[in-house]
């Protein structure tokens, strides 16, 4: 059992050996940069005074969006202090029959609930809570991706070969949900516009959204990811990864930038607010 103690003093380690090393590697994770950035730059916008006020106080000169990239382009160095810290990115429930996952603590949901413990403890030192927020806000994210919360023993549709109806180039199912229709959605326009967009959209439903918990989240983000991502590919078996290439369907893909951008805006509302609630 981890002690806040504990806690605090492997944050602070840790913190104090990435901060030299900010000279950062672009790679594709979780919903891809520009996802992160979306939920961030929705989340920005709905915070309260107290939580913005405490935010700017932890994170400087640099804004909550570009924090929610920290996890992944730190994915090595935070790997040297917490050999386990790549699973964290997940809650890889099984696909067609439950079965327990998470025990280790080593998950989503439950580093979560342990980083908001941290943000949220005020004797903690300004490192720990700057450390706790930035991995807190990524995992929130990452959460909502449906393939961050199932697995169809295809390591989250990493081993699922795919390509897009309208062209040749092979992808991985799990690069498509990340940054591939990301990049479809947000074509031509600005990151920042494209979030106002989302946050205009769903705006109605932002109440609805904050409620539950993040084991909630991941579970409705799992059931998509059955309903959805899974069950309208063509030869979906159960625990099977097709051996051959699958070509999407443009109903497929239609399908995917509809339930996409609403995952994206729910893990914005629901970022800002753990930290409405968190930082009073």
């Amino acid at each position: 059992m981890w002690q806040a103690g504990d806690m605090h003093a492997m944050v602070r380690l840790t913190l104090i050996c990435l901060l030299p090393s900010l000279v950062w590697v672009s790679s594709a994770h979780a919903w891809g940069f520009q996802g992160h950035q979306i939920t961030g730059l929705i989340a920005e916008s709905l915070l309260t005074e107290p939580a913005k006020r405490q935010v700017q106080q932890l994170l400087g000169n640099e804004s909550l969006s570009a924090a929610t990239t920290y996890m992944d382009k730190q994915r090595s160095a935070l790997s040297k202090r917490w050999h386990s810290s790549s699973h964290w990115h997940y809650d890889n429930q099984a696909l067609c029959k439950f079965q327990p996952y998470c025990l280790d603590g080593n998950c989503a949901t439950y580093q979560i609930e342990r980083f908001t413990q941290v943000l949220a403890d005020r004797n903690a030192s300004t490192i720990d809570r700057a450390l706790a927020l930035r991995l807190l806000i990524h995992m929130l994210g990452d959460i909502h991706q449906p393939l961050h919360t199932t697995d169809n023993n295809d390591r989250g549709g990493n081993s699922v070969k795919v390509r897009l109806s309208t062209g040749k180039r092979q992808y991985s199912l799990h690069e498509v949900m990340d940054t591939v229709m990301v990049k479809q959605l947000i074509g031509s326009q600005r990151i920042d516009a494209y979030a106002k967009q989302l946050s205009t959209t769903y705006q109605p439903q932002f109440s609805r959204w904050q409620v539950g918990s993040p084991k909630d989240w991941a579970a409705q983000a799992h059931t998509l990811a059955n309903q959805q991502v899974y069950k309208q590919l063509p030869e979906f078996a159960c625990g099977i990864s097709p051996k051959t290439t699958l070509t999407l369907t443009e109903s497929y893909v239609r399908s995917a930038k509809t339930y996409l951008p609403e995952q994206m805006a729910k893990a914005g509302v629901r970022i800002a607010y753990i930290l409405n609630s968190t930082l009073k």
